[in-house]
């Protein structure tokens, strides 16, 4: 049960759910737990997930494996180092500096990294980033993102491990300023194959969250544990039990466990199927701590590739997670859809659209928690590529966040250009 926050300013080239602003490192795909101006860290994924991503997946995803014969200026045996640079500079009209305090800013972000290939079972990544407000209501952000990945195999199974630090003092909608984060999360998963049918996918995590400012510290530490069974290539269904323990500084700890059934099915080469569900109990412990909280959780990806140079996806999620807010927990539902359109061979136009409602509910006996934002988004962008390692694009974004609680709504208008290049 991870705790997700949403920035006040989008993301540098992509459309998900949550948007932000901030450079991409390592797969450069986007997660949705990012800050306005932090690297982006990959999905922490298992083995087992990144197969079903190959298999099950109609867009190709990620940057392919350099080839063998490319010459590699920073090579040495087996260790490979990768220079990264990201620039972006936006207008953004209507960010929330405060509760009630709209304001304009332009907004540079430059975000210098490398990433070291350490033979075939290590990587690791480091970018720093600096965002540069002309607004003074906005202070000059520093941020850092260091990320550590490993996998191999023994005994028949796949192993994997994900070690991430990212510091942060990111605008975020919940808390309407900016926010001095940390974050710490530890991944370790393990994946084994027992016949042609049946598969088993186990995870354990450790998210460890610290928050300025008087919000809520929180350290968790959960495991989801997949049994799988594949009747043929295409086709894939699974039960998970999930079990969590969050370990909160000011407000109540609590348990909570999960039951999700998952399917993924390849109907076609061009339109693939994603989906699970299920239902989160969290149980708040102690003298303050508010009844049980029962959840129904779901995500789904639909991907529809009906031409070579047309990509369409939707996409629908339902989450529960701590807040920021001391005693406070809440529920978050998003959908969303996009499409990608190849020109001239050369040029690319995405068009999105999402939608959030987050409410949020109290977890302590003492406190009230009657919050709900509703959150919309509309992005476009226009991308080329150069040098086959560079990129440069220019994009428009628009974003609304309804709030009943007053001071917390805002409207915001972003366009800009950014430019990246990596070996």
């Amino acid at each position: 049960m991870k705790s997700k926050q949403t920035p006040l300013v989008f993301v540098r080239g992509l459309f998900c759910p949550v948007l932000l602003l901030g450079p991409l490192l390592l797969s450069r795909t986007a997660k949705a737990q990012t800050e306005t101006v932090e690297p982006l860290v990959p999905p922490v994924e298992s083995m087992s997930q990144l197969h079903m991503t190959n298999s099950f997946q109609v867009f190709p995803t990620g940057v392919p494996a350099t080839p063998p014969a490319q010459y590699e200026p920073f090579r040495w045996d087996q260790f490979v180092v990768r220079p990264h640079f990201d620039y972006q500079y936006m207008d953004a009209i209507g960010l929330l500096a405060a509760p009630s305090n709209h304001v304009n800013s332009t907004v540079q972000t430059i975000s210098p990294g490398i990433l070291v290939d350490m033979g075939p079972h290590w990587a690791l990544d480091y970018t720093l980033t600096l965002g540069l407000y002309s607004n003074t209501n906005f202070g000059t952000e520093v941020d850092h993102s260091v990320t550590l990945t490993g996998q191999t195999t023994y005994n028949g199974w796949n192993l994997g491990f994900v070690q991430s630090v990212l510091m942060s003092q990111s605008a975020l909608i919940e808390t309407a300023e900016q926010t001095s984060q940390q974050n710490y999360n530890t991944t370790v998963t393990g994946q084994h194959q027992d016949n042609q049918y049946i598969s088993e996918d186990l995870a354990v995590y450790q998210n460890i969250q610290n928050t300025a400012g008087g919000f809520e510290n929180m350290r968790t530490w959960s495991t989801l544990d997949w049994l799988n069974y594949q009747p043929q290539s295409r086709f894939l269904v699974g039960i998970g039990p999930g079990l969590g323990y969050n370990n909160a500084d000011f407000g109540p700890d609590a348990v909570f466990e999960e039951l999700q059934a998952q399917m993924s099915w390849r109907m076609t080469d061009r339109l693939s199927v994603q989906a699970s569900a299920g239902v989160n109990e969290t149980e708040f412990l102690g003298g303050q701590g508010a009844s049980d909280l029962f959840s129904p959780i779901y995500g789904g990806t639909i991907q529809f590739q009906p031409f070579a140079s047309t990509q369409l996806s939707v996409f629908a999620n339902r989450t529960v997670a701590p807040s920021l807010f001391v005693g406070q927990y809440s529920e978050s539902t998003s959908y969303g859809a996009s499409i990608s359109q190849r020109l001239l061979r050369q040029f690319y136009v995405t068009l999105g659209g999402t939608y959030n409602n987050q409410s949020y509910v109290a977890s302590a006996t003492d406190v009230s928690a009657t919050r709900i934002d509703k959150y919309y988004a509309l992005t476009a962008r226009l991308s080329h590529s150069f040098l086959k390692r560079g990129s440069v694009a220019v994009f428009f974004q628009y974003g609304k966040d309804n709030s009943n609680l007053p001071g917390y709504s805002f409207t915001t208008t972003q366009y800009g250009a950014d430019v990246n290049y990596s070996f």
